[in-house]
């Protein structure tokens, strides 16, 4: 993921996990906060940075890359887009052009 979405232009930095993403997020404020949520079990760890990161600043975009089926798993953020690496980078493209419109 990390390859291909710095392939397409983005900027990509990688926490080893939910906890370092915070200290990460801290120093760099990215606009973008992407948590990549593979398997229904880390939903939970997700969606507690998330709330955390959103409680230091609200208007931090905070996004999920995820499977169709964890769609309606209780995920809370801003977006989630799809783990298909192919649309991924249209799909926060499109997200963000919207959003100005």
């Amino acid at each position: 993921m990390r390859r291909t979405l710095h392939e397409d232009g983005f900027l990509v930095e990688l926490a080893s996990s939910y906890e370092a993403l915070e200290g990460i997020w801290q120093q760099l404020r990215h606009p973008v906060v992407l948590l990549d949520v593979s398997h229904l079990q880390s939903v939970d760890a997700a969606v507690g940075i998330a709330m955390s990161i959103k409680r230091h600043d609200s208007t931090q975009f905070v996004g999920y890359v995820a499977d169709p089926i964890l769609r309606t798993s209780g995920l809370a953020g801003d977006a989630i887009f799809p783990r298909n690496l192919q649309l991924l980078p249209d799909a926060i493209r499109a997200h963000f052009a919207a959003q100005i419109e």
